[in-house]
């Protein structure tokens, strides 16, 4: 992975408190790198301290728009998740974790792409699964 705009905000469409994505890390021809820190500040977080894994998803899905708008050179575009496929959960995410997020674009049809993700804590494997994003027709 090349790097590409590092330490910036990822373009989306996205708003406090539902960006997820703290920075850009890395952005390369069909990947990307982005940084989640996990606070006891952070709304999503539940009362046990922990990222649930809907908020990791969805971190993922937010990831993978902001490749996209990178890749296109695009003004963010709004769009939804469409699809989850074998996503797993396999270890918890806590606060004063800093969640890295990278995702593969694995292939881009008229309006809907896909994309593999992975979240991870350090070397530790946290979420891992392929997405489908489209945006409205």
């Amino acid at each position: 992975m090349t790097q590409g705009p590092t330490n910036t905000f990822p373009r989306l469409p996205h708003g406090a408190p539902f960006l997820l994505l703290d920075r850009v890390l890395a952005i390369g021809e069909r990947e990307g790198s982005f940084l989640k820190l996990v606070t006891a500040a952070d709304p999503c977080v539940d009362a046990h301290g922990e990222l649930p894994a809907a908020f990791v998803l969805e971190a993922i899905a937010q990831a993978g728009g902001a490749l996209l708008t990178e890749l296109e050179g695009q003004t963010p575009m709004p769009g939804y998740l469409a699809a989850v496929e074998r996503f797993e959960l396999c270890a918890p995410v806590r606060v004063g974790d800093a969640l890295r997020v990278e995702v593969r674009l694995v292939r881009h049809v008229a309006q809907a792409s896909l994309i593999h993700g992975r979240a991870l804590v350090g070397d530790r494997l946290c979420a891992e699964g392929r997405i489908t994003l489209a945006q409205p027709r």
